[in-house]
């Protein structure tokens, strides 16, 4: 049971947070480097959803893939997309919002990149390489956002045993059995997964044991 909860929560965590890094770390260098009416309007509600409620994500994912809903022909719902589908929602405001505070001085780097006529493909590389501190810390939030959701998962999930049960899930249903040495057991194993990812994520920036 225990192995397949992890596999679970991996396998929803996991690419939720890769699809919230491929939109939001873009998205978070748009709003930084264009300049275009209602832009701060845009940050502001990036902001705001920032903050959004995970059971209000999840209500709303719910609402779009129920048989009567506008997606409900995807027949989704109570699956490991409708999960990553929430996560995903929840987790690229948090990356736009740190990438664009990431991108310190990064007017001066497309300038100097301008002089030098890079362009194209080694354009985006060379700023990935300047910014994959950055990056990388978007990515531990992300993790760290994803690892630790339960509301909206929970919703749209249904915490089925052997589908779409993760570790945080899975925790509450243990607490509403009154089961606390398993929820303790199983609190235990996601703070050791999250310490692992972060621990990788640091030895690739270069600062694990500073």
């Amino acid at each position: 049971m225990l192995a397949n909860v992890v596999l679970s929560t991996l396998i929803v965590c996991i690419p939720s947070t890769f699809l919230a890094i491929l939109i939001g770390v873009p998205a978070g260098y748009f709003l930084k480097v264009k300049r275009f009416k209602y832009r701060k309007m845009l940050i502001r509600i990036v902001y705001t959803l920032s903050g959004l409620p995970p059971v209000l994500a999840g209500l709303l994912v719910y609402i779009l893939l129920s048989r009567k809903g506008p997606l409900g022909f995807l027949d989704i719902l109570f699956t490991k997309w409708a999960m990553i589908i929430t996560q995903v929602i929840l987790i690229v405001p948090i990356v736009t919002l740190y990438t664009l505070s990431g991108l310190k001085n990064i007017d001066s780097v497309l300038e100097n990149l301008d002089y030098l006529n890079v362009k194209g493909c080694k354009r985006h590389t060379a700023i990935v390489r300047e910014y994959l501190k950055e990056i990388i810390y978007a990515i531990v939030l992300g993790l760290s956002r994803a690892i630790s959701e339960v509301g909206g998962v929970l919703i749209v999930g249904g915490n089925i045993e052997g589908s779409t049960r993760i570790l945080t899930t899975a925790i509450i249903f243990e607490i509403t059995k009154g089961e606390f040495s398993h929820a303790l057991l199983l609190g235990a194993v996601l703070l050791a997964i999250s310490f692992t990812f972060n621990t990788i994520l640091q030895i690739l920036q270069g600062d694990a044991f500073d």
